[in-house]
């Protein structure tokens, strides 16, 4: 079947003081630039509060329709609390379930758009928990988060929804942290991801072991890739 391609990509580094990131826009535009490249209609979102985070995410749901493949793709902060997880906007946060965007809820209103369509979620985030009184951010290049950190982030557990097919890919394990970078290069986890993505005739399945195997090699196997796959057909970026 050939589906319709669009991507709503967000980059978000201006957290400020030691939470502030330094690769996540670089991140969304090199991913934008391979998407395009295969087909994807791509919509950017960078440095966005909550309030446009929101909007930019109405605004895509309303362009999906039957069969579309849809892509969504998040560099920056993560955490997760009481069992749901949240996309971190750059403004202070100090409770999630108000300041946060609820990856659950995005999951559950991408399946309401429409009927067969194909899903792909792919998150360079942190994985951490509110509940811990410190943040545990992207970590620059392989070193270990020294500033204070939310514990663990966006949890593996999550419940796909099953009417539409849904591939949810973390950069790390729960528990683990995320690799970040030195500014102006890309997280170890969208770089590696960036050399495979659009490696023609491989599935989504094929490239994020050739993913995670060049980031064992990288990381000495402290970050680990997750990949939690609900779909009912091989999916191919290049074919």
């Amino acid at each position: 079947m050939s589906r319709r391609r669009l991507a709503l990509i967000f980059g978000n580094d201006n957290y400020g003081g030691d939470k502030q990131l330094t690769s996540c826009v670089k991140d969304a535009r090199d991913m934008e630039s391979k998407l395009r490249s295969v087909g994807f209609t791509c919509t950017q979102s960078h440095n966005s509060d909550k309030r446009a985070m929101d909007s930019d995410f109405r605004d895509f749901c309303s362009k999906i329709k039957n069969n579309d493949c849809i892509l969504i793709y998040f560099s920056g902060h993560g955490m997760e609390q009481n069992g749901k997880n949240y996309l971190v906007p750059i403004e202070k946060v100090c409770d999630p379930e108000v300041d946060c965007v609820c990856l659950d809820a995005m999951l559950k209103q991408l399946n309401r758009c429409g009927d067969n369509t194909l899903n792909v979620i792919i998150l360079d985030a942190c994985r951490a928990d509110k509940d811990n009184n410190t943040w545990k951010t992207k970590g620059a290049n392989a070193e270990e988060c020294s500033e204070p950190a939310y514990r663990k982030a966006l949890t593996s557990d999550d419940r796909l929804p099953t009417e539409s097919q849904f591939a949810l890919i973390f950069s790390s394990d729960p528990d683990t942290v995320s690799f970040g970078s030195k500014a102006g290069e890309n997280s170890f986890f969208t770089s590696a991801l960036l050399n495979h993505l659009i490696t023609p005739n491989l599935t989504l399945e094929e490239i994020m072991r050739k993913v995670q195997n060049e980031i064992f090699e990288k990381s000495p196997e402290r970050q680990r890739p997750w990949l939690n796959l609900c779909l009912r057909e091989p999916f191919y970026l290049n074919e």
